[in-house]
């Protein structure tokens, strides 16, 4: 069982009106586009159609290994020439070849959600540096694919320079060079993934963080033991510790011999901070990832790779991947610091760390298996989520509620959503998405906010309501309406879906 690696057209592919109406606005034009819907709503296919359709001069783009060799492109790191940590203006280089950067009509970018602040900020900037254009970007047409309610940025050890540096957070849309008014926003409304209106719905609500309790009840019913999941099934899980527990105990299942690889590390390095295991342990059979991109052209593997071990030696290692087989040799990472000066972040090697760029997959992270589809997927939350759209994007890489399996049950705690993404979609958009909600909603003959004997809290006047639809609609945020009503922001979200249901 591998990754899906590669974006195709669907063979009854349909160019629907709103596929044809934005290819015309990406392919007729240079307006920059933030081109969003829920998972599932072919964005991934609408840019392959693009590809294949164009005379553009464009280069496909995403933050991650393995969006990007679906995409049939390339990563922003690569591509830009870009250090994997904070990036202030002086990493921004002029770059040797700069035949393909100055000829470019269009950049497009997968999996927006995942590009973090500085790095954005460093598109803009290498784009005006090459092509000796002072115009946003250069003046390079930017189309921008993703869902914002999905997972977050990684910040990692990063917390403290980029709050200094991007205190209204680390989402693309909070770099300086994101602005509303040059994007134009497209919403793509149909679900492909996805064809039962149920389950949609059902997903929707876990996206607009509106779920009740007899929908988590509906998911939970999909609870297995451990020993009894599917073949075939992929483990998705949020953590690197609980991924590392699944491939280890799979690992030792293989009766083939045991090898094992000891990194060379050289500075201060925690054990959190390497790149991969300080002591990787294979045998022949192992199901594994490639952590880092191939440095030959053309590119062999990407970072998110996946492939069977054939072979194992003292100094030689040998992956499947696909039908073709591959020597890899080890890699090399170094560890960066920074120091502050004024407005100025330098940063500097304090470190390196070579090892075979490999880790153990029959499981992996909710956060790699973004933009992926799959047949058939265990979620197994462990401790709980913990991040912005989690919970959310583990969901929605199934095509079915009867292809997901889960191995722990989801709480409400578990759905985690980031106030700052509901500012920046907006409340228009928002009202949109709760509307649908509700029109989907089974119609119950039970009131949906009775009032609490416990606490007046929970109470409601005919003025609380007058005013809280009032400021609602002059778009004032959650966190103050809770302030202002003296509620829970939960009672608040609750509260304005009743009233747009019975008003």
């Amino acid at each position: 069982m591998k990754l899906d690696t590669g974006t195709e057209l669907p063979e009854k592919f349909v160019l629907t009106k709103e596929f044809k109406n934005t290819y015309d606005l990406i392919n007729k034009t240079d307006t920059n586009l933030f081109i969003t819907g829920k998972a599932g709503s072919g964005k991934s296919t609408l840019l392959e159609y693009f590809r294949q359709n164009t005379n553009k001069n464009f280069a496909t783009l995403a933050f991650q290994g393995i969006t990007a060799i679906k995409a049939k492109g390339q990563t922003i790191h690569s591509f830009f020439k870009l250090g994997p940590h904070f990036l202030s203006k002086d990493d921004v280089k002029e770059l040797r070849d700069k035949q393909v950067i100055q000829n470019l009509d269009t950049i497009l970018i997968d999996e927006i959600s995942m590009v973090r602040a500085d790095l954005f900020d460093s598109i803009d900037l290498s784009l005006k540096k090459n092509r000796k254009n002072e115009k946003p970007f250069g003046g390079v047409q930017m189309v921008l694919f993703g869902d914002v309610m999905q997972i977050d940025p990684i910040v990692g050890s990063d917390d403290e320079v980029m709050e200094k540096f991007y205190p209204s957070g680390p989402f693309f849309f909070n770099s300086k060079s994101y602005s509303k008014k040059d994007f134009k926003q497209i919403e793509l409304t149909k679900i492909f993934r996805q064809s039962d209106k149920k389950f949609v719905n059902l997903l929707n609500k876990i996206r607009m963080n509106k779920l009740q309790n007899e929908d988590l009840s509906i998911l939970n019913n999909q609870l297995i033991k451990r020993d009894e999941v599917p073949k075939d099934t992929i483990i998705l899980a949020p953590t690197n510790r609980k991924v590392d527990d699944i491939n280890n105990t799979n690992l030792y299942k293989l009766t083939t011999p045991t090898f094992n690889y000891n990194a060379i590390v050289k500075g201060s390095w925690k054990d959190k901070e390497h790149p991969v295991k300080k002591e990787i342990v294979l045998k022949v059979g192992a199901q594994v990832m490639i952590t880092k991109n191939d440095t030959d052209e053309p590119k062999r593997w990407v970072n998110g790779t996946l492939g069977i071990i054939t072979f194992l030696s003292k100094d030689q290692i040998k992956i499947k991947i696909k039908d073709k087989i591959f020597s890899l040799g080890k890699t090399k990472w170094d560890k960066y610091n920074y120091k502050f000066s004024g407005n100025k972040v330098n940063a500097f090697s304090v470190g390196s760390f070579i090892q075979f760029p490999l880790k153990l997959a029959w499981a992996t992270t909710i956060h790699k298996s973004q933009g992926q589809t799959f047949d058939n997927v265990s979620i197994d939350l462990d401790t709980g989520s913990f991040a912005h759209g989690q919970t959310y994007v583990a969901l929605s890489r199934a095509k079915s509620l009867e292809g997901i399996s889960l191995l722990k049950k989801i709480q409400k705690k578990d759905i985690i959503f980031d106030a700052r993404v509901l500012e920046f979609i907006g409340q228009k958009l928002e009202s949109k998405y709760i509307s649908e909600i509700l029109k989907n909603a089974p119609k119950s003959k039970k009131k949906i906010m009775p009032k609490s004997t416990k606490s007046n809290s929970n109470e409601w006047t005919t003025s609380d309501d007058n005013k809280l639809l009032a400021l609602y609609k002059r778009n004032v945020p959650e966190f103050a309406l809770a302030k202002i009503l003296k509620k829970s922001i939960t009672q608040i979200r609750e509260r304005i879906m009743y009233l747009m249901k019975n008003n």
